[in-house]
């Protein structure tokens, strides 16, 4: 690989970030319109609900009422003066029409049958997940993988404070990490739970059962767990079905996580979004019959909307691995609301040395919700990542991706990878890598 291709690659995803970033800026800064009758308000639901603007069944139509200085600045109450906290001016009110889109992954449908629990006790939901990657540049020109994953999830609330949960996946293929070795991981929905002679199979993902204390205040887990669905959290960049495919963006490297296994996790709400919550998992699988010891972890979360008045969560974690020789490590996990429709997220994390594969990783990216206006539950979402390894070598790793809903049960997403001196190959090559994920819930 000549140097020359190698700042070409670089130069390439430079202009990328550079029009995403014009975009987003035209998003950012984008006019919004503001009624101030009823009878304005009534036709702008009429126009949004109707037939001609395209409104998928999964979408709410709102009016949202905010209070405008003369100089723009935007409030969400008006306070006891009326006055903009930032200039001292008085405020206007102002209202304008905003549709909110509801999208369920499996986290959010255990929080809906929560909800719910007077309506349904018991919810059963299937989720199957396809990958094709073809490397387009890098490993010699050539390798395809394909990919998938079906899993099967049961929710039962046998009473108002108790929730059981079975999720039983299937998953087949290894994907593009089975020729290029890398440290950031270029699938992160394969492989896990393979047979060691590559064969596919049925195998319980997670088994626990959730208890509620205090009006849910204090929440209590315990079971087969997977410790990503509490720690490490992000809005933007979590969900490897959903978001991005690659294994820094959906958590941090440094995180080292243990796979699946027997272990408990609690949550404390303290009120006004702060909250803080506690895990301890075996270090090794449930099906190993080994122990190496305990794997521990604290997070400290905190909701920014009181900050900046837009959605955001600023999370502070720190972890043992007594499997790692107590290796200790922290990290941070943020996701903002910029605008109504962009997002950014930071991820940093960082580990001691002794016991650990990873040193240190870092992540950030933007993402854009209905990029076309006529697209209102499309989005796009443009990453870099960093990924340093304890004996010295780096990875940096980028990913492009572009979300067709097709409607609340089917999604299209093709994306673009490029991973940067892969430390599995001998040449220090550049790989790049297409690749086409199809998402089916119900």
């Amino acid at each position: 690989m000549s140097n020359v291709m190698h700042a070409c690659l670089k130069k390439i995803w430079i202009a990328l970030f550079a029009v995403f970033i014009s975009i987003f800026s035209a998003q950012l800064f984008s006019p919004r319109v503001c009624f101030s009758s009823e009878a304005e308000q009534d036709r702008l639901l009429q126009d949004l609900t109707s037939g001609d603007v395209f409104v998928d069944t999964e979408e709410d139509v709102q009016l949202v009422t905010e209070y405008v200085c003369q100089n723009g600045h935007v409030h969400n109450e008006k306070g006891d003066l009326g006055k903009c906290g930032v200039c001292g001016l008085g405020l206007k009110e102002v209202i304008h029409g905003k549709k909110l889109s509801r999208r369920e992954n499996i986290s959010e449908r255990i929080e809906y049958l929560t909800e719910e629990i007077a309506e349904k006790r018991f919810l059963f939901g299937i989720s199957s997940t396809g990958i094709l990657q073809q490397i387009l540049h890098g490993y010699g020109g050539h390798g395809f993988t394909a990919e998938g994953s079906v899993d099967l999830l049961f929710i039962y609330r046998p009473f108002g404070n108790m929730t059981l949960f079975l999720d039983l996946e299937g998953i087949g293929g290894n994907g593009p990490d089975e020729y290029i070795d890398s440290i950031s991981g270029l699938n992160d929905d394969a492989g896990d739970f393979q047979e060691e002679n590559g064969g596919e199979r049925l195998s319980v993902r997670e088994a626990w059962c959730e208890l509620g204390f205090f009006k849910n205040q204090l929440t209590l887990v315990m079971g087969k767990i997977d410790l990503t669905n509490y720690f490490d959290s992000n809005a933007v960049a979590n969900d490897e079905t959903t978001q991005f495919i690659t294994s820094v963006f959906v958590n941090n490297a440094t995180l080292e996580v243990p796979v699946n296994g027997p272990g408990i996790a609690s949550t404390y709400e303290f009120g006004g979004g702060v909250y803080f919550g506690l895990g301890l998992q075996s270090s090794d699988d449930v099906e190993s019959g080994r122990t190496h010891g305990m794997y521990g972890i604290g997070e400290m979360g905190i909701n920014s909307y009181k900050l900046f008045n837009l959605e955001g969560n600023l999370r502070f974690w720190g972890k043992m691995n007594e499997g790692q020789a107590n290796n200790k490590g922290l990290g941070i996990s943020i996701d903002q609301q910029i605008s109504e429709s962009v997002f950014a997220f930071v991820r940093y994390g960082i580990n001691e040395r002794d016991g650990a594969e990873v040193k240190s990783a870092w992540s950030s990216g933007l993402e854009m919700h209905h990029p076309v206006n006529s697209r209102q539950d499309d989005k796009t979402s443009l990453a870099f990542g960093r990924t340093k390894a304890v004996n010295g070598s780096e990875e940096f790793v980028t990913e492009m991706y572009y979300k067709f809903v097709i409607n609340k049960h089917f999604s299209i997403t093709p994306s673009i990878q490029t991973i940067f001196d892969p430390v599995g190959l001998d040449d220090r090559d550049v790989v790049t890598l297409m690749g086409l994920r199809t998402q089916l819930e119900f």
